[in-house]
């Protein structure tokens, strides 16, 4: 089981929401040092010397391999950097959204995975991907996040088979919706505290979880899924 104390560890998206909860928290945990990346690392909070601003866009090569290089110490990576463009299926912009969402939470995601991979392999620790329980369901308003979600969780259990020989966990962690910015237009759902997300997946790092349901919507989800799954795809397409 990880110890958070003393850790080194690379948050992607880290400048708002869950990513910035996921850096304050690690610090309050002990880490020994947090890389934060950001696309603008001026909205990178810098008032404890222990977090390093790191300049990234997940989906360009040459910012994911400075980072990997720069971060050859970490023990622990939080992919947590993803879009959600909230454009329904058989919009005009629906194939725009679809392909903006699998770059950034499936290619970017892999893309990070694997750059960290062989410093990990050699240091033993963790990744953490943050995905949402629509990688297990499709919301139909949100069927493309709902696909690149689903793609991702594929990506993860198959790194879990590569790394775990390594002593390297892969942790996915599939919350219900989150009061974030992403999610500030979508106003008919509970939404969980960024909080919530980020002390589940700690936890989880201390017990041995590897798939992490956070808030009562997924772990409902997911328990309706494994007794009657046409049943939970009728209901949140509003036929059930």
């Amino acid at each position: 089981m990880m110890q958070i104390e003393g850790s080194v560890a690379f948050v992607s998206g880290a400048n708002r929401g869950v990513g910035a909860c996921f850096v304050q928290t690690l610090l309050a945990h002990g880490a020994r040092k947090v890389y934060a990346g950001a696309r603008d690392v001026a909205l990178v909070p810098t008032n404890d010397s222990r977090v390093i601003p790191v300049k990234l866009d997940v989906t360009r090569a040459e910012d994911v391999a400075h980072t990997a290089d720069l971060a050859s110490d970490l023990n622990l990576l939080v992919n947590n950097a993803g879009i959600n463009r909230l454009v329904p299926p058989f919009s005009a912009r629906h194939v725009d959204a679809a392909r903006a969402e699998m770059e950034v939470n499936y290619f970017g995601t892999l893309n990070m995975t694997l750059a960290f991979a062989p410093a990990l392999k050699r240091q033993g620790g963790a990744i953490i991907n943050v995905l949402s329980i629509l990688a297990r369901a499709t919301l139909p308003a949100m069927t493309s996040l709902s696909a690149s979600k689903a793609a991702a969780l594929r990506m993860t259990e198959g790194m879990r088979a590569e790394l775990g020989p390594h002593g390297v966990r892969v942790l996915a962690v599939m919350p219900g919706a989150i009061d974030t910015d992403m999610m500030r237009d979508v106003d008919d759902t509970p939404k969980l505290a960024p909080s919530e997300v980020v002390l589940a997946t700690l936890a989880a790092l201390g017990d041995g979880t590897d798939d992490v349901y956070v808030g009562d919507m997924a772990r409902q989800l997911a328990c309706g899924l494994a007794t009657d799954r046409s049943a939970v795809l009728k209901r949140l397409a509003g036929n059930g």
